[in-house]
């Protein structure tokens, strides 16, 4: 484990095992401070829950000397990259959520963790709200980003093909949410995280599609499906109509965004060799 964590950085990127023994350290802290928000359900919990996550993480980079700014991909993109990530990310939360439906229809997800989850986050005042938003909706989409889509990315991408690293990820990141009803929806929105991310060597189309997918969730938590109109809850599913729109929608705006990238920054294809 020493050797893991004492080793100096022989490249850009922190090696898989060292990457790995990261993510374990940072899972104590983050159980510890989801246990004391189920019991006490403050707000803020949730808030200091998604810096703690990110923490051993950035603090390991610094003691051992990687670029920050580099292992987490903290580059900026074009103006037309952030509108098509929030074109691509109506889409994918469209598709998912009709997925999401579909699984439900075999896999019921239970009242009371429904029950629970609106005690959690459904706010009871404004303050209560901002700290939501700021927790589930502003710091998940770019922490939860930095640490999976480039922290675990990156390793990943060092020692296989992208399309594995981008897999495994997203695999990885279903799989610690615990929340088997959701799995394969999660794993379905972070393929396009994952993609995105690697495609614009930029965490932050990842993030904006990240944040707006659990935004779009919250209100819908607060709102109810059932409040939608039959656009929305035809027949238990999404109208066909808005599905094709979705996936239209969906579909040119990774067209487009893969052009772009193209245009902006020469970037391997998918099956390529990993980034070095």
């Amino acid at each position: 484990m020493t050797d893991h964590l004492t080793a100096s950085p022989a490249s850009k990127y922190p090696s898989l095992s060292s990457v790995g023994w990261v993510l374990f350290f940072s899972g104590i802290p983050f159980l510890a401070v989801g246990f004391l928000f189920q019991i006490t359900l403050t707000k803020w919990f949730l808030l200091l829950g998604e810096v703690t996550l990110l923490l051993p993480a950035y603090f390991f980079l610094r003691r051992k000397g990687y670029n920050v700014r580099i292992v987490f991909r903290l580059n900026p993109v074009s103006k037309r990259l952030i509108l098509l990530s929030f074109s691509i990310g109506l889409g994918v939360t469209v598709l998912a959520l009709e997925l999401e439906r579909i699984i439900g229809s075999f896999i019921p997800f239970p009242e009371h963790l429904e029950n629970q989850m609106k005690a959690s986050l459904l706010g009871q005042n404004w303050l209560d709200w901002v700290v939501i938003i700021l927790a589930t909706v502003v710091c998940a989409g770019a922490f939860e980003e930095m640490l999976v889509r480039r922290f675990v990315q990156n390793a990943f991408e060092q020692k296989h093909q992208p399309l594995f690293a981008v897999l495994s990820t997203a695999i990885l990141f279903a799989a610690v949410h615990l929340a088997p009803w959701w799995f394969l929806q999660m794993i379905f929105v972070a393929m396009f995280l994952g993609v995105l991310a690697w495609r614009s060597e930029s965490i932050i189309p990842s993030a904006i599609i990240h944040a707006q997918n659990n935004g779009i969730a919250i209100l819908l938590l607060y709102f109810g499906e059932d409040r939608l109109g039959v656009w929305f809850n035809w027949n238990g599913h999404i109208h066909p109509a808005i599905l094709l729109a979705a996936l239209a929608t969906l579909a040119l705006g990774l067209h487009l965004f893969f052009r772009f990238c193209e245009e902006e920054t020469p970037i391997p294809t998918l099956l390529n060799t990993p980034l070095m």
